[in-house]
């Protein structure tokens, strides 16, 4: 009887011990619990952060954040937080106004975990860098078992946070303000005679989230930005007409089948074109020949492009003379004739500030031979200027008033 109660009377006086111990436990950790007053705390205050990952929540009080897409403001204030640099048009000036009402964060899951309480009577620990003024929102949720003799959260070696009565199916949450530059250490302690056996352990959930605020700087930025523009344009075409003619006779005197004179007309038809310059050779022997692929690649217009446009400066058109053939040219239109001519050929470009008439000029051929009649060759080109309208595609660079948003930890 007497040693039952001697064990009675020591169970009490360690129980009433251990309780006077945990209680003192309680009293240093409270006195050593730094608390950041200014900031909210509570479960619902934490769920509102966790489970809430939306980054613009749109009220607009005027016409201009209204007319803004909600989906592009999320789009844009993304790429603000990944890049930390955002340029936009200055039309969307309205969304830095509406960035300026809200407190800009960049959230960061440190962790969101299950876990088993240790069982060795070594505390579970994990560590994450912070930053000065990072909020931590923290959850911790034990899901299964028994108590958890204590969850604390310490910046540095400071208390942050702790519970020492974490009961099955109860859940701590809350947020802290991180001081300084420091390591912030989550502890999870299980410690006790069975519970190091593997006995009455629990499970807990454990979720953190740090909430690093941000400084906006706002700059306007002039950019030379590409557009494509169609306009209306007027072209010019540079139009050659030439021809080569081989079926002239010109018969000799006595030869009364035929003409011994013969007069060929130069009439240029302007119509709404320019007239730029007019040329003619004259091949007076059966053996002169002009360099003629087609009426469109020929000597007469290369002829016309030299003079015209110093394109080849060494092309000259083949000389012809006969001393049986008087060849005269009367020019009726006072153009100026280029140097580089011969009895034969020649190329005069065209002053339209003058009025002229169409006939040009006519060449004067006659055989002076009694006997032989002649075969006569003629080329002619005349080159002219037409304006047409065309539509075209251009890259412009146009001067562009930009935006551009800087985000900047604070410090």
């Amino acid at each position: 009887m007497i040693s039952r109660g001697i064990i009675f009377f020591a169970v009490i006086f360690v129980l009433f011990s251990c309780g006077s111990s945990m209680k003192a436990l309680e009293s240093v950790v409270e006195s050593n619990l730094k608390v950041d007053p200014k900031l909210k705390s509570g479960l619902e205050f934490a769920k509102s952060i966790l489970e809430n990952d939306s980054l613009v929540q749109i009220v607009a009080p005027n016409e201009k954040i209204a007319a803004l897409d909600a989906s592009v403001l999320d789009s844009l204030y993304t790429v603000l937080l990944d890049e930390k640099e955002l340029v936009m048009d200055i039309a969307y000036k309205p969304f830095y106004d509406l960035l300026l009402k809200k407190n800009l964060t960049d959230t960061t899951y440190l962790t969101n975990i299950y876990a088993k309480t240790p069982t060795d009577g070594s505390p579970l620990s994990y560590e994450f860098d912070v930053l000065k003024n990072d909020v931590i929102v923290y959850s911790i949720e034990n899901i299964k078992g028994f108590k958890v003799d204590e969850i604390s959260i310490m910046e540095g070696g400071s208390y942050r946070m702790v519970n020492q009565k974490l009961k099955r199916k109860q859940t701590d949450a809350g947020a802290i303000r991180i001081m300084d530059d420091n390591t912030l250490t989550l502890n999870i302690i299980n410690d006790g005679f069975f519970k190091n056996k593997g006995f009455f352990g629990s499970n807990v959930k454990i979720q953190l989230k740090k909430v690093s605020p941000f400084n906006l700087t706002y700059e306007e930025v002039l950019d030379s930005v590409p557009l494509t523009k169609k306009s209306i344009e007027i072209v010019v075409d540079t139009i050659y007409n030439s021809n080569y003619e081989r079926k002239f006779k010109l018969n000799s005197i006595l030869d009364i089948t035929g003409q011994d004179r013969m007069v060929i007309p130069i009439d240029v038809n302007q119509e709404d074109m320019d007239l730029m310059g007019w040329g003619y050779w004259v091949g007076l022997n059966n053996f002169n020949s002009l360099d003629w692929a087609s009426d469109e690649d020929n000597v007469m217009i290369n002829y016309a492009k030299q003079e015209l446009f110093n394109e080849d400066s060494k092309l000259y058109l083949q000389a012809s003379d006969n001393d049986n053939i008087k060849l005269k040219i009367n020019n009726f239109s006072l153009d100026s004739r280029t140097l580089n001519y011969s009895t034969n050929y020649a190329f005069y470009k065209t002053d339209n500030t003058i009025e002229r008439p169409d006939r040009r000029a006519e060449i004067i051929l006659n055989n002076l031979s009694t006997i032989n009649s002649f075969d006569i060759q003629l080329g002619l080109v005349t080159v002219f200027f037409k304006e047409r309208q065309v539509e075209l595609e251009k890259e412009v660079y146009e001067i562009k008033k930009l935006i551009k948003l800087t985000l900047e930890e604070e410090e």
